[in-house]
């Protein structure tokens, strides 16, 4: 009752409450602060306080989502004499409750209602999502339907939709894409839209805007709106996975197709937006230096314009712009954690008064039209996020709310950023992270790679990382070769290195981890999810006095199946090179686990979905063989969600790391994690699908 009665009479004293809550437990752990508290897998699997704050286009309210026992709110307010208070509260249950909460305009806000359907008349449930609009003060509520669900019942579980333009110089209006094929449902998974429709936010009334031009065995999945609202850039792949690009100038009917050349690769040029000229549009291309650099793009005739930024070291991964000033006012990159470049002087400055005044690092989530007021969210590796109100030309912040209060940042880890060289001399970045009372001595390990390997892991809020170090255990994240945002040829070094010299690198990083002194030889743990997952298991199978132990989470096995379940079984294939690069069909048992399984000596967890993307016959082959060859092992097999029990990703990691705790406990455990056992804050091990014990 205490958020309800809150939220219904001022916000800020929700906020007081929460601070003062806050300040109890730094009060607690500050006069034993060489004591680590142990936090539940509950509190750090919780969820947000806050959740999609934005901003009104004047700066005056803010909007967002609350949690409320077993409702979700969406809550507008804004400054009454220097305190936030809400006006405006509408509640939804948890099987239909709102995402992507965006401004339309002063007045109205337009979102997302993501609700669990039934199929038809069967019994299968699906989550369905449907676009919807509302007035900021709560007296009108429409369903923006666009694919006709109201006069079919079979069509109401999903709205083919996708938001392109919310149109701020015509506040009744946004443009959305759809695709305008029979086999429409098929189309909106894929991706798919061919057409961009004006679709009035007050009445529901839609017509069409943009009709794609046909363009034969290519489908359009991206289009672009400049400042006016006029459709001028269209993005889409062709059936061998290609990317294609459409432009036109300001005030042309007809497109060109862009050619295909160097410039055009697909993972060396990303379309960003629009500028303040007639035929200016910004993008990311890598054909100068091999790493992503911001350019100017000439949209009529295009060709690359003048360099904008470009970094010496890294890929710049997206800009920051000003539409109050027409121009790219700042680059952003990842090195050593989120790190922005300034592009104008007074946008400097005023980073660096916010900077100076929260003492930690922070993001811009949202502007006024003037730009004269900011939602700031701060937030750290060890701090999962707060919210800030900053009036600029007062040089005012205001604090408004934090977005996880279970977890005090004080008792978490600080992360660092290592480097490290490789058995070929390639130098690769890694994140380093110990538990916060570690004395220097070495320490059971995870090694934690990243989950696919065109992402990265840099130093930054993870719930999982700050998990593991809570529990005693050192944490090392390499961004082995193929990562993304250390340029093209970084990229370009993973390419068909699955199980060779991206499994190298791994290797390599856990060696480094026991001769710096950081890691105790022999208690080295693998652990990841879907490429990572494998990574896992082919470590304990081909490395196997290296690492101690592996936990795979839905990793495929058998790369033979699993290529040719992904319908790319052909040497020549793109998808195949990327994985398997040069090696024949007949040497692909080469990388996989499966025909390694004599060779582990380690004991392996498995936890797999029964629909997973990779598929969980190939791991009940590879579970099956363990038990044959008498491997220490555990797999819990977690059913397919049937009915009305969807998936819900906060449960699925809530149940992971609750196993990985009770697992390591058992394995490989830290004198942390005996302790807190006996204190009995660690789960129990749940009933498994299959064990050797």
């Amino acid at each position: 009752m205490r958020k309800l009665h809150l939220i219904r009479y001022s916000f800020g004293l929700l906020l007081a409450v929460l601070l003062s809550a806050s300040l109890v437990i730094a009060e607690e752990t500050a006069s034993g602060n060489s004591k680590q508290a142990i936090y539940t897998v509950d509190e750090f699997t919780g969820e947000w306080e806050i959740k999609d704050m934005q901003l009104s286009p004047n700066g005056k309210d803010i909007a967002f989502i609350v949690p409320q026992d077993d409702k979700l709110l969406i809550a507008i307010g804004h400054f009454v004499e220097d305190k936030f208070k809400t006006y405006t509260h509408i509640p939804f249950s948890r099987d239909a409750y709102p995402i992507g909460l965006k401004w339309a305009n002063e007045d109205w806000l337009v979102f997302t209602l993501r609700q669990k359907s039934r199929l038809g008349r069967t019994r299968d449930y699906v989550w369905s999502e449907v676009l919807m609009s509302m007035k900021s003060d709560g007296s009108a509520f429409n369903s923006l339907r666009t694919d006709g669900g109201s006069k079919n019942r079979n069509l109401r579980h999903i709205d083919n939709a996708d938001i392109i333009s919310l149109l701020r110089d015509d506040p009744d209006h946004i443009l959305v894409g759809k695709s305008r094929k029979r086999n429409w449902i098929q189309e909106y998974h894929e991706g798919s839209i061919d057409d961009v429709f004006k679709l009035n936010i007050k009445t529901g009334a839609l017509e069409r805007y943009l009709k794609g031009p046909k363009i034969k065995r290519f489908k359009f999945h991206d289009w672009y709106a400049d400042h006016k609202g006029h459709i001028r850039f269209g993005y889409g792949y062709d059936r061998k996975g290609d990317s294609v690009m459409i432009i036109r100038g300001r005030g042309e009917d007809d497109w060109k197709v862009l050619s295909d050349n160097e410039l055009f690769e697909e993972g060396k040029f990303t379309p960003l937006q629009f500028g303040a000229e007639d035929n200016e549009f910004y993008v990311l291309s890598s054909l100068a230096t091999g790493r992503m650099a911001v350019y100017r793009f000439d949209i009529a005739s295009g060709t690359l314009g003048d360099l904008v930024f470009a970094h010496d070291r890294v890929d710049v991964t997206g800009i920051n712009y000003s539409y109050e000033k027409g121009k790219v006012i700042g680059a952003r990159y990842m090195e050593d954690g989120a790190r922005i470049n300034y592009l104008d002087k007074e946008y400097g400055a005023t980073r660096s008064r916010i900077a100076k005044a929260l003492k930690t690092g922070f993001s811009i989530r949202s502007t006024s039209d003037d730009e004269k007021t900011m939602l700031i969210i701060s937030g750290s590796e060890r701090d999962a996020g707060s919210y800030y109100y900053y009036d600029v030309p007062a040089k005012h912040i205001s604090y408004l709310g934090s977005r996880l209060f279970s977890l005090n940042p004080e008792q978490l880890s600080e992360m660092e950023d290592f480097f490290y060289e490789t058995r070929d001399g390639l130098t690769i970045s890694a994140v380093l992270t110990k538990p916060r009372l570690n004395d220097g001595s070495p320490i059971p390990f995870i090694m934690l790679p990243h989950t696919s390997p065109g992402d990265s892991d840099s130093v930054g809020w993870d719930r999982t990382v700050q998990f593991l170090t809570n529990r005693g255990y050192g944490v090392f994240q390499p961004n082995y070769r193929g990562s993304g945002g250390f340029g093209q040829r970084f990229r370009a070094l993973g390419r068909g290195e699955w199980g060779r010299d991206m499994q190298n690198d791994l290797n390599d990083a856990a060696e480094w981890l026991i001769d710096e002194g950081h890691a105790l030889e022999g208690r080295i743990c693998i652990m990841g999810r879907n490429y990572a997952g494998y990574a896992a298991l082919l470590a304990v199978a081909k490395e196997n006095d290296l690492f101690s132990c592996a936990v795979s989470r839905d990793g495929p096995v058998n790369i033979r199946k699993m290529l040719k379940d992904q319908k790319a079984y052909n040497e020549d294939n793109d998808d195949y090179t990327k994985v398997a690069g040069d090696l024949k069909k007949k040497e692909l048992d080469s990388i996989s686990p499966i025909k390694f399984v004599k060779d582990i000596k380690a004991p392996v967890l498995i936890y797999h979905w029964e629909d997973s993307y990779y598929n969980v016959k190939h791991m009940r082959q590879f579970v099956k063989a363990l038990s044959k060859s008498k491997k220490q092992f555990d797999y819990l097999e977690i059913e397919e969600s049937k009915g009305k029990d969807l998936y819900d990703a906060d449960k699925d990691d809530r149940q992971f790391l609750a196993l990985v705790e009770a697992w390591l406990l058992k394995v490989n455990p830290t004198p942390l994690m005996l302790a807190a056992d006996k204190s009995g804050k660690i789960s129990k091990m749940p009933k498994m699908t299959k064990s050797s014990q």
